[in-house]
């Protein structure tokens, strides 16, 4: 079943999945329609206790029945997130550097302790250079195996070159080198993907084995830790160790309540929730746990598709190596939301509005290939930018009636390619 795409959304006792991303090979994602906002303290986010034992799947209806359209919504697939944290930011251990380069570098001022798949070795580390063009990422370890008491003095380097194509490298800390990441002896593993560059533990929903992280430290005080297990202090640290986790739409954004009234019993709060299958889309709000002999894991649903009619004035655009995919290709003149899904697998795009008479493959174009937006042929009607692999982003247009063209307009320095003269163009018509 987890192979499979014809099913949507998995059930496995209060864990919801939806089958796209991390949870399974489709491309099914969901978003909060309803936030039942009333079922929980504003102050303190804690449950509303008489809004939860007071609510029935009758008085929830008007909330079920009132979300019409998916227009405002931010869809996501299921994902797994890595406890080491890789943003972008001065938080991660790489930085990013926007449009128009889009260059990569090290952050070697944040630190990390990690534990090892057997949780009897550690290691302290930084990644110290990172070369963007071949993906070869440098790190510094500084290893206590498990016949030792505290860190070594001399750092272990070790480079993961990934390759350009992307994938992924694993490191064992009690041998001190590289190994094959399809065994259970990794420790930390780091992959990347597209724009996506991230350093898992084997714990967690990364791997079978008990590792994990803490962290992030400055270079300062990291210099204070001289093992893995205690803080400079003396306290011990061994269970502040994180593991990698999931977040997805029921993740993140919880059905139930539990424990209201002291019975372990599981309450829901009638939360509505959009899914996109990728052939429609739909709404739908969790009612009861429970059959109606009071027996656990018996998830009650009500569903609805929500009508095309309601989705007229929004176009939904798949971004993909290499094609713009509009939903359709002829709307009405007024105002037009545009949701943009990055399809990926590998590239961040962006979706480009421009208002032409020229074909789509004969916009006018600089020396890297890219479009030309100031030409006197095209009207530059707008853009939504750096749309990662698996994310979406919306932005709605006032159109006139004209020919159209969506592009993807980003020039990729690292890999020589220019998104648009890949092939990422399509005819749009407002009547």
């Amino acid at each position: 079943m987890a192979y499979s795409t014809d099913w949507h959304i998995a059930f496995k006792r209060t864990a919801i999945k939806l089958n796209g991303g991390a949870s399974g090979p489709g491309s099914v994602r969901g978003a909060l329609a309803d936030t039942q906002g009333d079922f929980y303290d504003t102050a303190t986010d804690a449950p509303n206790n008489s809004v939860f034992l007071n609510a029935t799947a009758n008085s929830e209806l008007a909330a079920f029945n009132a979300v019409t359209s998916t227009v405002g919504l931010s869809f996501a697939e299921d994902r797994n997130i890595p406890y080491i944290k890789g943003d972008g930011t001065d938080a991660g251990w790489w930085l990013y550097n926007g449009p128009p380069a889009h260059t990569v570098s090290a952050n070697p001022d944040q630190w990390w302790l990690i534990k090892s798949a057997t949780a009897d070795s550690y290691a302290k580390f930084n990644v110290t250079t990172i070369v963007q063009a071949s993906r070869d990422i440098t790190l510094n370890l500084f290893i206590q195996s498990k016949a030792d008491n505290t860190f070594s003095t001399v750092a272990s380097p070790w480079t993961a070159a990934i390759g350009s194509a992307g994938g992924s490298k694993c490191f064992d800390i009690d041998s001190a080198a590289e190994v094959d990441c399809t065994t259970i002896d990794w420790d930390i593993k780091i992959e990347v993907t597209g724009q996506a560059w991230n350093i898992w533990t084997n714990g967690g929903v990364s791997g079978r084995g008990d590792g994990g992280a803490f962290g992030p430290f400055n270079t300062a005080d990291i210099a204070d830790y001289i093992n893995g297990q205690n803080s400079p202090g003396g306290t011990n640290i061994t269970g502040m160790y994180e593991q990698d986790s999931s977040s997805g739409l029921f993740k993140d954004n919880t059905w139930y309540a539990y424990n209201l009234e002291g019975n372990s019993k599981l309450w829901p709060n009638y939360r509505v929730y959009a899914i996109d299958t990728g052939a429609g889309f739909y709404k739908a709000q969790l009612l009861s746990y429970y059959d109606q002999a009071g027996v656990s894991g018996n998830h009650t649903l009500r569903y609805a598709p929500l009508a095309e009619a309601n989705l007229s004035s929004t176009v939904t655009v798949a971004l993909t190596e290499w094609a713009v995919i509009p939903n359709k290709s002829t709307v009405n003149a007024g105002s037009v939301t545009f949701n943009a899904i990055n399809s990926g697998p590998v590239d961040v795009h962006e979706l480009v509005m421009i208002k032409t008479d020229l074909a789509p493959d004969s916009l006018p174009i600089d020396d890297n290939g890219n479009v030309d937006t100031n030409d006197a042929g095209i009207i530059l009607i707008g853009e939504i930018e750096d749309i990662a692999v698996g994310a979406n982003a919306q932005a709605t247009f006032d159109l006139e009636p004209g020919h159209y063209v969506l592009i993807c307009n980003i020039w990729d320095a690292g890999e020589q390619e220019a998104h648009y003269a890949e092939g990422m163009r399509v005819a749009f018509t407002v009547q």
